[in-house]
């Protein structure tokens, strides 16, 4: 099954050029005014990633359980036809916030846009190393003369390479095909040894359900932790407009109590989720992503972020050419408009 984590580029995160489709798309409204995206005072238009998945689970439980309209604001969710569109959209006003990723963020503010991180949806990586049982690989040390399949986003060979080289491996050594959408089918007919992008919360789950893996987070092979996806307003509207400034903390507060409602009782997120997904996964699929997601989140002080872990992971971004210049990442990020 193709899912919507695949489809995360990187490489297009600075792709400013690109068109929405026209279906739901936030490129067919109008530049937001100062109530925000051309609508009501009290409207949020917010872009998701991708199609509704478990990695949203705290945004459809808070609409599940009324916590934005107890929060004062009208919520409405968009499907982006690339994730590409995120941080282009909100820098340019078009939407008010948008869900992104901690990399794509960081490129966007290397390239100029206008974009800040307001709060951690899922505050850790989920990017793994996924193999079968029994394949030889039970860490990085295990590469040598492996194939991993890819889906070819930017950041995937340099990731790779560095895993590889930390772990005394010749990066040379490892053949890395792009099979493009098709990870879990590549690793399910043996055309890899293992694959390489996949969400340990959702890929991870669903190889889990059809034959024995080993998920390896890329933490634990080295890679410094970064928030996997991140809620991202404007930076200038925050500093100019003091009712997006209150509509911004409203969402915030808002998806704080879904989480919260999540976290201590998963059927609301399953609930929440079942008809935004319907067709993608098979239920007891979907009940058991949704409880390995929720085991990620912390039940307090949702959506913090550290500077420090943002600028040690810009380094790290830019030593491994993931960024071609040196990025402050403490200033790509707050924790201002938490509630």
């Amino acid at each position: 099954m193709k899912t919507p984590r695949l489809l995360t580029s990187i490489a297009l995160g600075v792709a400013a050029c690109l068109t929405l489709s026209s279906c739901g798309s936030s490129a067919s409204r109008p530049d937001a005014s100062a109530s925000g995206a051309g609508g009501a005072a009290d409207d949020v238009s917010v872009l998701l990633d991708w199609a509704p998945n478990p990695d949203h689970a705290a945004l459809y439980a808070a609409q599940q359980i009324g916590a934005y309209q107890d929060a004062g604001i009208q919520v409405s969710f968009t499907t982006p036809s690339n994730t590409a569109d995120a941080a282009r959209e909100v820098s340019l006003g078009r939407v008010d916030l948008a869900i992104s990723y901690e990399p794509d963020t960081l490129i966007a503010v290397e390239s100029g846009l206008d974009v800040v991180s307001v709060a951690a949806l899922i505050p850790t990586s989920l990017t793994s190393l996924v193999t079968k049982a029994g394949s030889g690989i039970a860490g990085a040390s295990d590469l040598a003369g492996k194939t991993i399949g890819l889906s070819g986003l930017a950041s995937q060979e340099p990731t790779i390479d560095f895993i590889a080289r930390k772990a005394g491996v010749n990066p040379d050594s490892i053949e890395l095909p792009n099979v493009q959408q098709s990870l879990n089918q590549a690793l399910l007919t043996d055309q890899v040894d293992a694959i390489f992008g996949a969400f340990r919360n959702i890929e991870g789950v669903e190889l889990a359900a059809q034959t024995d893996v080993v998920v390896l987070p890329a933490t634990e092979l080295g890679v410094p932790d970064y928030s996997e996806l991140v809620i991202i307003a404007n930076p200038k509207r925050l500093e100019t407009d003091a009712d997006y400034v209150e509509r911004v903390k409203a969402f915030l507060a808002g998806t704080a109590a879904g989480q919260a409602a999540a976290v201590a009782d998963s059927h609301v997120a399953i609930d929440a989720l079942t008809p935004q997904t319907e067709g993608s996964y098979e239920p007891q699929v979907l009940a058991a992503m949704v409880e390995a997601t929720l085991a990620l989140l912390p039940a307090e002080d949702f959506g913090k972020q550290s500077a420090a872990d943002w600028a040690t992971y810009a380094s790290w971004m830019f030593d491994n050419g993931l960024l071609e210049g040196q990025v402050d990442g403490a200033q790509a990020t707050t924790n201002d408009y938490l509630p």
